[in-house]
Parts: C-alpha cells; structure tokens; sequence
C-alpha cells in the first residue's frame, strides 16, 4: 500500500516536473523576428543598417532572450513590399518590425489580416493603415496627426509667404500628407502658399532654382526617407532666404541630412515624436551606446524600433508566442514603459504621441 502511495508521488512529482520543464522551454525557446533593414539612404549608396543593429544591441544587453534575429531587406520597388514579407512567412517567421515606408506597407497589409503574422511598424505614416482591427500595428502616428501638428507649429511663425516643397517620388505619403496639412494650415491662418513638386531621390538645385530664390518668409520639405538631398536643399534656399525658418517632417532626422544642411542647420525646425538627447536622458544613452558599438549615430526611427523589440520580447517572456496572444497582450496591458519612452496603443494598434520640435545642435 505503502510502496504505491510512493510509486504515485513520485509519478506525480515527475508529471509536474515534466509540465515545468515544458513550459520553461515554451518560454525559453527561439521565437523568430525579423527586422528591417532600410533601403538606401541615397540610391546607391550602403544599404543603412541602423534598425538590424538596434535590435542586435538590444539582444546583446537584455541577456538570454527568445528572439532570434531573421533580416528582412525592404526592396527599392513598393511593389516588391508583399513578396519581401511573405518570403519570411514561408520560412517560418511570424513576427516583424518592418521598416517599411506607406508605398510598401499599404501592399502588404492583405498579409497581417488573419493572425498567421503580426508587425509592429516604425515608419509607414499613411491613413490608408489606420483604425484597421487588423495584426499590423504601428509604433508611430499617422500622417493626419503629424501634420496637422506640423500646421500648427508653422502657424506660429512669423510671415505670410509660405513655401512647400513636396516629395513627388513618396507619393502615398506626400499627397495625403500635403492634403491634411494645407487643411490644418488654413484652418488657423492665411497665407500666400507657393506649392512645388520634386523627386527626393534626384534632387538637383538647377531645378529649382526659380523658386527657391524667390522671397519666402518660411519654407517647409515635406519629404522624408532621410534622404541627405533634403539636406542640399535646405541649404540653397537658406542662400536665398538666410532668415527664414525651414520646417522638416521626422522623416528628415538623420545626421547626414543636417550634414548636408550647412548653414541652414540654424534655422531648421524638425517634428519629431521622439524628444531630443539633448532633453532626455534615456535617449542620450541608448544614442551614446549605439555609436560606441557601431560607430555611428543612428537615425531617429531606431528609437521606434528599441521601443518595439523591447515589447515583442516582454510578450514572449511572459508565454505569448502566437501573433494573436501577443497582439492580445500589447492592446490590453497599457500603457508599455520601454528604456526610451512610453507606447500607448490606441484598441485598434495604433499610437498616438507629443511632438517635439527640435533644432539641431551648433
């Protein structure tokens, strides 16, 4: 009698321990993720890998996470946006931080639909991409918040002549962008708005020369891509118009570009969800350590993506391995500390954020 009481203990001891053991290594095992690695800044050019060595230093300071890393290459083509993501769905991946701009990701929504993947998104500012109870969410605001934010800031300077010089490449995020902008601006205040096109990518001051020499009392770039040409043409129209505040979308935040600015780096103003280093410490120390440990600065949408890798392994530390259950966790356990800064998911994954307005450092 004695010896099956035993016999019945230890079975049980050993069923308990076996169900430990599996739910340890459930927590423990690797769970796939891939992150973006972004196009290049000029075409042609390295291909930029700020956001693939931010989630490298995460993993290297955080200490036996389940991530691993899977690299996820955005092609120049948004057409090729649907095909780069389902490449990773037929090896396995189930988890994205996409770097994907609104031209490749509005493509590839169809693939974040049904909970067989779920992204969190750093980058794609398009409505198109909004208030959608879908798996793709997104760590930044759409490009209705950001520039009815950027309308009110203009609003605030002095002048009447207004000059937007608009990205003709980028157009799923230039078009809207510049509809709910101009809808903002005039909703407050008159101007004189002079509105030109122009292609980013192949940016050249003979171009557009007639217009940026002309008298304006403000100029706002309403591109982005952390193109450097952004940079270049700061600086021509500051030859023109030395007093004159030039206004930058967030996606203009990149050391090159203020490189390339001269000496218009004195009077640009640049939107930004993220603070300033300058103003906030945590920041500064996650820039610092990733310039000693790459030796460059990164661009500002790594801090989007330390934000979102730092969620995604919360989640599958606490046991959540399926999109569905980390989608779950992420909308209703709010708001989500990170090292650099606090993300509030609205129900349906979006975010919304205070802007700043930084003005580069001398």
């Amino acid at each position: 009698m004695r010896s099956r009481r035993v016999r019945g203990l230890m079975l049980a001891v050993l069923a308990g321990a076996s169900l430990g053991g599996l739910l340890l290594w459930q927590r423990l095992r690797p769970v796939a993720v891939a992150v973006g690695v972004d196009r290049p800044l000029v075409y042609g050019a390295a291909i930029d890998p700020t956001d693939l060595n931010t989630a490298q230093l995460y993993l290297e300071e955080s200490g036996r996470s389940p991530i691993r890393l899977e690299t996820m290459f955005n092609s120049a083509d948004p057409g090729q946006g649907p095909a780069d993501v389902q490449a990773l769905l037929e090896q396995g991946v189930r988890f994205f931080i996409t770097t994907q701009t609104s031209s490749h990701a509005v493509p590839s929504l169809g693939l974040f639909a049904d909970g067989q993947a779920l992204a969190i998104n750093v980058s794609a500012t398009s409505t198109e991409l909004s208030n959608r109870d879908d798996y793709f969410l997104r760590i930044i605001p759409d490009l209705e918040q950001e520039q009815r934010v950027i309308a009110s800031r203009i609003n605030q300077l002095e002048g009447k002549r207004l000059l937007v010089m608009r990205d003709s490449r980028n157009f799923r995020y230039t078009e809207p962008a510049l509809k709910h902008f101009l809808q903002a601006l005039q909703a407050e205040r008159t101007w004189a708005i002079t509105v030109r096109s122009f292609p980013a990518d192949a940016f050249d001051p003979r171009q557009e020369s007639a217009v940026v020499s002309q008298p304006f009392d403000v100029l706002y770039i309403l591109g982005g891509d952390f193109l450097p040409t952004i940079g270049n043409l700061a600086q021509q129209f500051h030859q023109f118009n030395p007093s004159a505040p030039i206004v930058l979308t967030p996606w203009a935040r990149s050391p090159a570009l203020l490189q390339n600015a001269g000496g218009a780096r004195e009077r640009i103003l640049i939107a930004s969800p993220y603070p300033d280093r300058r103003d906030d410490p945590a920041v500064h120390q996650y820039l610092s350590r990733h310039e000693q440990r790459f030796g460059y600065e990164p661009y500002a949408m790594g801090i989007g993506t330390r934000q979102a890798i730092e969620l995604l392994d919360r989640a599958f530390r606490r046991g959540h391995r399926t999109p569905a259950a980390v989608r779950h966790y992420l909308l209703s356990q709010q708001p989500h500390p990170t090292s650099v800064g606090v993300v509030r998911f609205t129900p349906n994954g979006d975010v919304q954020a205070a802007y700043h307005f930084l003005r580069p450092s001398p």
